[in-house]
């Protein structure tokens, strides 16, 4: 697979640090000619395809369903923190970063698991994060390697300015003269990576919220969702949060009502297989059906 550099310039975009324009422009609601264009400009992208999508849950958190789905019952339910590998036949890509147990020491957390999603970040040929909370994308910003990490992890503007300004912990804030050692981008609605891979900007749940977009090799579809809902149920039934944790977070309602209604039946309708991140059973339900594997995958071929 070729590296960022290679690939973006492959394509006439700059691979260097600042902002880029995307080469197409969608201003129009969320409907199916965005997932055409997001695969259309997948397809840009010179090389081999993904040939598979690995994860490894590395904490979690337990809450009653009523506190992330609203209307949601007092039964507790379990949230997964993963990352997701995306594998190539050389080399991979990693979606989300996670964080270190002293961002959160709320959650169950499994060191074990983390120095091995730590090998993965360092090794990984580009790091991408659906949105800029810590428990996404703090190990990138407070790596003890940033010299191995900042200069492949690709930040959106949004992104980066949220980190700066208004950070969702102390300690994933960004200085703002350390935001040049990212990849930054600027792009209206779609924007390619990777063979097989592109992002789709989709604000809501944060500034700079997106999704990632995956075609395998095997032509399955898979698009990440990051926490647009926090269950699989939310998206089904075109639910989102209570209010008052919305509130809490500053999202944009109406934005996510309007991707909620978007995703609800996409799969039906294209066969594109979502994933969100915190759903430990839908996790397991894609690793039975083989949509998804356990553990990542470090091997050099």
């Amino acid at each position: 697979m070729p590296k960022l550099a290679c690939t973006l310039l492959a394509i006439g975009l700059s691979a260097t640090s600042g902002a880029a324009q995307s080469p197409h422009a969608d201003t129009g609601p969320y409907t199916d000619s965005l997932l055409f264009r997001a695969r259309a400009l997948a397809h840009a992208v010179p090389g081999e395809l993904p040939r598979e999508i690995r994860y490894l849950n590395f904490a979690e958190d337990k809450a009653p369903l009523s506190y992330v789905l609203m209307g949601g019952s007092d039964s507790v339910v379990v949230a997964s923190h993963p990352v997701f590998q995306v594998r190539y036949p050389r080399g991979w890509i990693m979606i989300e970063s996670g964080w270190n147990r002293d961002v959160d020491t709320n959650a169950t957390f499994w060191p074990e698991r983390f120095a091995r999603i730590q090998l993965g970040l360092r090794d990984a040929r580009l790091i991408v994060v659906t949105h800029e909370h810590h428990d996404h994308v703090g190990e990138a910003i407070r790596t003890t390697t940033p010299a191995s990490i900042a200069p492949k992890t690709l930040l959106n503007r949004q992104q980066v300015q949220t980190l700066i300004d208004r950070p969702s912990s102390p300690l994933v804030h960004l200085a703002a003269d350390r935001a040049s050692q990212y990849l930054v981008i600027d792009y209206d609605r779609v924007y390619p990576i990777a063979p097989g891979m592109a992002l789709i900007r989709a604000p809501g749940h944060t500034p700079g919220s997106q999704m990632v977009y995956v075609r395998l090799a095997s032509g399955r579809e898979l698009l990440f969702i990051g926490d647009i809902a926090w269950m699989m149920a939310g998206v089904e039934r075109r639910v989102q949060k209570p209010e008052t944790v919305s509130r809490e977070l500053n999202e944009d309602r109406n934005a996510l009502q309007q991707q909620l209604d978007w995703l609800s039946g996409l799969t039906a309708r294209t066969g594109v297989v979502l994933v969100n991140s915190h759903d430990e059973v839908w996790l397991r339900t894609l690793t039975q059906r083989g949509v998804l594997k356990e553990d990542l995958d470090l091997r050099e071929p």
